[in-house]
């Protein structure tokens, strides 16, 4: 069965609980002021939690995708995460959650499609897409919201998950692609399994940019109804 990891459990600097595979225990400074009573247990704040959260992960895109998730829920925002941060300037690790704030994007709406607008902007050093955007076409009609877009070249980006592998789903993913063609943009969707070969992907995305780029199509595309 599928492993479970242990519970993060912030102690301060005067508990006593011992690690175990269950439980994963720090003994950092733990102010009054970061707690809270959630279903009359006591939390850490979400700041704190995020905070130690991305320390924890230890990678950037980890860490990403853990901030993301959290804006995305509405548990917190950037700029109050950003404000945490900053009064935590010679904390462990906090170089890393630094460097993965200009990187966060709360309006991605899972795990996946945040490491793809990584592998997007990092790998392939395309600049930053839109996530979620709403499309239009010229007369009004929804046109669709793809994972990433941009707007300047007129690039779509999509994840595709083990759900689009089912045959009524792959037909209509056929059917949006053309849509989204048929308006004068580039499309290119990664589908489970490739974000394993980032390199690969990321050649991907490049090819498509300088298609969409390059391409002289009329665009019946709108950002607006």
């Amino acid at each position: 069965g599928r492993r479970e990891l242990p519970v993060p459990v912030v102690m301060g600097r005067h508990g006593n609980m011992r690690p175990g595979p269950e439980v994963a225990i720090s003994w950092e400074q733990f102010a009054p002021w970061e707690r809270e009573l959630v279903a009359d247990l006591p939390c850490a704040s979400v700041q704190r939690a995020l905070f130690d959260e991305v320390r924890r992960r230890g990678t950037k895109r980890s860490g990403v995708v853990a901030v993301d998730m959290a804006i995305a829920a509405g548990l917190i925002t950037t700029d109050d995460f950003a404000a945490y941060v900053a009064i935590r300037p010679a904390w462990t690790g906090v170089p890393l959650v630094r460097d993965v704030l200009p990187l966060v994007d709360g309006a991605s709406a899972s795990p996946q499609e945040s490491l793809l607008r990584l592998l997007w902007v990092v790998d392939a050093g395309l600049p930053r897409p839109l996530c979620n955007q709403d499309l239009w076409t010229q007369d009004g009609a929804f046109l669709g919201r793809p994972d990433l877009f941009d707007p300047a070249v007129g690039l779509v980006g999509e994840y595709d998950g083990a759900d689009h592998l089912v045959q009524d789903r792959r037909s209509r993913d056929r059917e949006r692609e053309e849509q989204f063609r048929d308006n004068g943009l580039e499309y290119v969707a990664v589908v489970r399994g490739e974000m394993r070969t980032p390199r690969r992907v990321a050649a991907r995305l490049i090819a498509a940019y300088r298609r969409a780029s390059t391409y002289k199509r009329r665009q019946t595309w709108s950002l607006t109804r």
